[in-house]
């Protein structure tokens, strides 16, 4: 059985990620480094990013280290709260801030969407999505609410599992 990593506890990726480089590992590293913030857990990586990736994406997850150009932006634009959902019943909402001049909230009642949001929680392809899971993709995919990488897609924004304080503040 493996332990559960506490909150507020600290892990290291186990190696250096270029995001973008390779679809598979992209999505895989963002939905394990959005679980990981998700439950509060400090994550200390390197990386980097090839030019077609776009880095303002992800600027609410922790940030590689690095110094100077995109990753002090990333450090700089980094806060909690930036993007991200809570479930209720049958319904998800989402609150996007990632930029303040076009923040955004959402609210997810309709079966395909609730249903392909939570499904790509898990990295998958979208050719394994078909009829309205698709339809619904390519729309959570135009509000920016799911990353793609080449022909596969994750949901972007991190579960807010506990309610920081002051609450007001987000």
């Amino acid at each position: 059985m493996i332990a559960a990593i506490p909150p507020g506890a600290t892990v290291e990726a186990p190696h250096p990620i270029i995001l973008g480089e390779n679809p598979v590992d992209t999505v895989r590293f963002v939905s394990w480094l959005r679980d990981r913030f998700s439950d509060g857990v400090i994550v200390r990586w390197q990386g980097s990013v090839v030019s077609t990736f776009a880095p303002p994406d992800l600027y609410h997850l922790p940030p590689p280290e690095g110094t100077g150009g995109w990753y002090q932006e990333w450090r700089d634009t980094f806060a909690l709260g930036l993007f991200y959902f809570r479930r209720g019943p049958g319904f998800i909402q989402i609150k996007d801030v990632r930029d303040p001049a076009a923040s955004a909230s959402f609210v997810l009642d309709e079966g395909p969407l609730t249903r392909t949001f939570t499904r790509c929680l898990v990295p998958c392809s979208l050719a394994e999505l078909q009829g309205d899971e698709r339809e619904a993709a390519e729309a959570l995919l135009e509000e920016n609410l799911l990353l793609r990488a080449g022909d596969l897609v994750v949901t972007l924004p991190n579960r807010m599992k506990r309610w920081p304080v002051p609450a007001m503040a987000l």
